[in-house]
C-alpha cells in the first residue's frame, strides 16, 4: 500500500534498527551465557545467598565447551529480539482510520470518528475516546515526531507538543 500525503505508516524498526536489536540482544544473550555460570557459582559459594542448589546447578554449567554457553546465549538473544521485532506495533495513518499492524496482520483499526484525543505519554502513544477510554496505547518505535507528524498530517486531534 502506497503512502499518500496524508497517509503514512509509523513505528516498527527500519531495517537499521533490526540489525541494532538484533545485534545488541544477540551480543547480551552471548554475553549472559559465558557470565551467568561464573557468576552463579560464585554466589553459591556465599553462605548467605538464597536458592544455593539452582545457584549450584547454573554454576555447575561452566564445565561445558567454552562456545557451548555463548552460543546457546546467542541464539536465545537473537530469538528474543525477533519476538520484540515482531509484537512492535506498526501503524498505518490515514485521514478515516489508524490501523494497528503486529506480525504483517491488521490487530486493530480505530476508525476516527471515535477516537477525541492522540498524544505522547512517555514512550507510549495514546489513542483516546471522547469518555476518556483507551482505544490504543503502546510504544511506537521510531522518530516521535514523525509519529505526531503522521497524525497531523491525517487530520488527528493530537494533544500536546505541535513543533
Amino acid at each position: 500500500m502506497t503512502d499518500g500525503p496524508t497517509e503514512r505508516t509509523v513505528g516498527g524498526f527500519d531495517r537499521p534498527a533490526r540489525a541494532w536489536v538484533l545485534g545488541l540482544f544477540g551480543a547480551g544473550g552471548a554475553a549472559a551465557g559465558v557470565l551467568l555460570p561464573r557468576l552463579a557459582g560464585w554466589a553459591a559459594d556465599l553462605p548467605w545467598v538464597p536458592f544455593q542448589g539452582p545457584l549450584e546447578l547454573i554454576g555447575s554449567l561452566e564445565t561445558w565447551p567454552a562456545w557451548g554457553l555463548p552460543a546457546g546465549g546467542l541464539v536465545a538473544g537473537l530469538l528474543f529480539a525477533g519476538y520484540v521485532i515482531a509484537v512492535s506495533p506498526v501503524l498505518h495513518v490515514d485521514p478515516a482510520e489508524v490501523q494497528v499492524r503486529r506480525r504483517g496482520r491488521v490487530e486493530r483499526v480505530v476508525p476516527r470518528d471515535a477516537v477525541d484525543a492522540v498524544f505522547r505519554r512517555g514512550s507510549h502513544l495514546v489513542i483516546e475516546n471522547r469518555a476518556g477510554r483507551v482505544l490504543f496505547d503502546d510504544d511506537v518505535e521510531g522518530d516521535a515526531d514523525l509519529v505526531r507528524d503522521a497524525f497531523l498530517a491525517a487530520g488527528w486531534p493530537w494533544e500536546g507538543p505541535r513543533d
